[in-house]
This record gives structure tokens, C-alpha cells and sequence, in this order.
């Protein structure tokens, strides 16, 4: 007997819906550009690469999607799939490389400049849930277009969207942000270019130190009732990395003032 047949599996046979496709890669393609043409505006105006930075790094985040869909069971149907890149036996398609453009770059790189404009605690807050509700009012259009699909005993279900999934992937954007925001003064000349793979690796970050409770129960057989415990743990891992990272950086906070230095100065030329 199979040891793992109560273990959740993809729908290997699920098919991907031709304009469906077409359409939200488009949208999502067009949605990148804008972004895109955002960071060369800023860079242009302020002469600094950063901007165009992130966005690579952003782009790169693809990468990371692979094995958040094994642990987090989300699956792209393969057949009829413009296929972006393969890891971990995972194909991800063409306009999900869009979208990682425009959330883990173009978020990435509006949470970088705030944090460096000057936020309170509050506002960092603020800004954390618009990320989580732009995600939550969006996903469900795709899923519902056959587009992906989340399987296994998944909490929190709505339009078959596991809402846990919009609050892990905004700490992954914000971790990611911490991470450029901290270091991004102590990098000048070439050694800005470390600055592209800290995107992925704050993603990564940020989905690993919120999400394991919920990875490990839906890999589980044990139903709704353990994976619903675990996501609530999930969500609260998820509003303690938030506060954490906001008294990192919010202007209000006296743990930000006591762990910045005249590096984490910006220009005053900086809008």
C-alpha cells in the first residue's frame, strides 16, 4: 500500500485554458511594462540604478515560485502552458514571470521608497494590508478562469483562494524591502548589483518564516481542522514580522532611531 495516496496531488491533467492565457498575460505583460517604465522615470530623474534594481530582482523572484508551489500546493496546468521556467519538476508560465514583475518588483520598490521617505508604524501597516487586499480582490479572477489552482485541505477558502496566501506573499515583498532599505547605504559602484538577488531572497525569507506551519499541515492527511489551526499560526507569524519590520523603519519608532546611522540617510534630492 502507498504510504502517501491521502498526501495532496496536483491535477497532472488539468488544462490550461488558451485565452484565458492570452488575456491575462497581456494584462499582467502591460502591467510589468508600466512598472518597468516607472523605475527608468526614477532613474533618470534621481540617478540612481536602485529603482531598475529591484525590478530585477523582482523579475528574478520567479525563480522562487517553484518551491512555494510545492510547499504551499498550488499548481499551473501544463497542457497548452507558455511555459517562463522549470524547477522542482514545476513549469511556471509566461504571466506569472509578468506578475512577479509587478508585485515582488513594483511593490517591492514602492515599500523601499517609503520606507526611506519616512512612514510611522501605522502607515507601514497601512500600506501592508492595501498590498494584502490588492492580491486577495485579484487571485480569485484567474483561479476562476482555470488559470491555477490550489489543491489539498486548504483553510480559508474563498472563489477556491486560500486567503493565507496574500498575507505571506506581502511579508515576502516587506522582507525583501527591509532587506534593500538596511543594506542599500553600505553598497556603492558594482556591489549595488547584490542588491538584485535580495528580492528572492526576501521573498523567500519572508514565505519560509511565516508559511512553514501551514506547508507542513496541508501535507498532511490530517483535514480542515489541523490545516486551519496552522493557518491562523501562519497569519499570526505574519503580523509579527510586519511589526517587526515596521519598528525597523517607521520613523516613530525608537527602535529605528537607535539602529540607524548617517548611511541610512537619503539624499535629500529624493522625492
Amino acid at each position: 500500500m502507498n504510504p502517501y495516496v491521502n498526501y495532496p496531488t496536483p491535477p497532472y491533467d488539468a488544462l490550461m485554458p488558451h485565452d484565458a492565457q492570452l488575456w491575462v498575460t497581456i494584462i499582467f505583460g502591460v502591467s510589468a511594462t508600466v512598472f518597468w517604465l516607472y523605475a527608468l522615470y526614477l532613474w533618470a530623474k534621481e540617478k540612481d540604478i536602485t529603482p531598475i534594481l529591484i525590478m530585477c530582482g523582482g523579475a528574478l523572484c520567479v525563480f522562487a515560485e517553484p518551491i512555494v508551489d510545492v510547499m504551499g500546493s498550488c499548481w499551473f496546468p501544463v497542457v497548452g502552458q507558455w511555459t517562463w521556467i522549470e524547477t522542482f519538476g514545476r513549469k511556471v508560465p509566461v504571466m506569472i514571470g509578468f506578475a512577479y514583475m509587478v508585485y515582488y518588483g513594483g511593490i517591492t520598490l514602492i515599500t523601499v521608497r517609503q520606507f526611506e521617505q519616512g512612514r510611522s508604524v501605522g502607515q507601514v501597516w497601512c500600506w501592508y494590508l492595501i498590498a494584502v487586499a490588492i492580491e486577495a480582490a485579484l487571485e480569485p479572477i484567474p483561479i476562476q478562469l482555470g488559470l491555477w489552482v490550489y489543491y489539498g485541505n486548504q483553510p480559508f477558502q474563498v472563489f477556491d483562494f486560500p486567503l493565507w496566501w496574500p498575507p505571506v506573499n506581502a511579508v515576502g515583498a516587506f522582507a525583501a524591502a527591509l532587506l534593500i532599505y538596511k543594506l542599500k547605504p553600505m553598497l556603492k559602484g558594482f556591489s549595488l548589483l547584490l542588491l538584485v538577488p535580495l528580492v528572492p531572497s526576501g521573498d523567500l525569507l519572508g514565505n519560509a518564516a511565516t508559511a512553514w506551519p501551514i506547508w507542513n499541515a496541508i501535507h498532511t492527511s490530517q483535514g480542515y481542522l489541523v490545516t486551519s489551526i496552522a493557518g491562523v499560526l501562519t497569519l499570526v507569524l505574519c503580523a509579527v514580522a510586519v511589526q517587526v519590520i515596521a519598528r525597523l523603519v517607521a520613523k516613530d519608532s525608537q527602535l529605528a532611531s537607535t539602529t540607524s546611522s548617517p548611511l541610512t540617510t537619503r539624499s535629500s534630492g529624493a522625492s
